[in-house]
C-alpha cells in the first residue's frame, strides 16, 4: 500500500486549501505592510493640515525642544523670562566660553519671523543658514530640524 496516497498532506483539496490560506495570508501581510509604510493624509501633497495641531506642536518645539525662547526672550532682573514678551529678542543669557569667538551678545525678536519668508526660516531651521543671509553667530546651533519639524515652528512663530 503506497502510504503516501492515504497522507492526508497530499490529498488535493487540502493542498489547494493550504495555498489559498498562504495567498490569503500573503495579500494580508502586503496590505499591513503597505498601511504602515502609507503616508497619513496629513502628509498627502496639496492634503489640508490641521493648522492648530501644527501650531500647538511648534509651539511644545520652540518652548521645550528647540529652546528657541531661551535666547530670543527677554528676562526681568532675576533672570526669568518675561512672559508677555517671548519671542520678542533680547539679551543672550550665556557668554563664549572661548575667547574671541564670534558671538551674539543679543537674539532678534522672532515674533512672525518679521525679514524673513517661509522658505528662509525653513533652511535656517533645516540646515543652519538662512537662503541669502549670513549664518547665525553663536550660541545658535546649526539645526538640522525635519521638515515637518521646521514646518511646525514657522507655523507657531508666524501666530505671535
Amino acid at each position: 500500500m503506497n502510504t503516501q496516497a492515504g497522507s492526508r498532506s497530499n490529498h488535493p483539496a487540502r493542498r489547494r486549501l493550504t495555498h489559498l490560506v498562504a495567498c490569503a495570508l500573503l495579500l494580508l501581510a502586503a496590505h499591513f505592510v503597505r498601511t504602515l509604510s502609507a503616508p497619513g493624509p496629513e502628509a498627502a501633497e496639496g492634503a489640508p493640515q490641521d493648522t492648530a495641531a501644527l501650531v500647538a506642536r511648534g509651539e511644545y518645539l520652540a518652548n521645550e525642544v528647540a529652546m528657541c525662547v531661551q535666547c530670543h526672550s527677554p528676562r526681568d532682573q532675576r533672570g526669568q523670562l518675561v512672559e508677555t514678551e517671548k519671542f520678542r529678542g533680547g539679551a543672550v543669557p550665556v557668554r563664549s566660553p572661548y575667547g574671541g569667538e564670534d558671538w551674539a551678545f543679543s537674539a532678534p525678536s522672532l515674533r512672525g519671523l518679521v525679514g524673513l519668508t517661509d522658505e528662509q526660516a525653513l533652511a535656517l531651521l533645516m540646515t543652519g543658514t538662512a537662503t541669502g543671509r549670513p549664518a547665525p553667530k553663536g550660541p545658535m546651533p546649526p539645526f538640522r530640524l525635519s521638515r515637518a519639524d521646521a514646518d511646525a515652528i514657522v507655523a507657531y512663530l508666524r501666530t505671535r
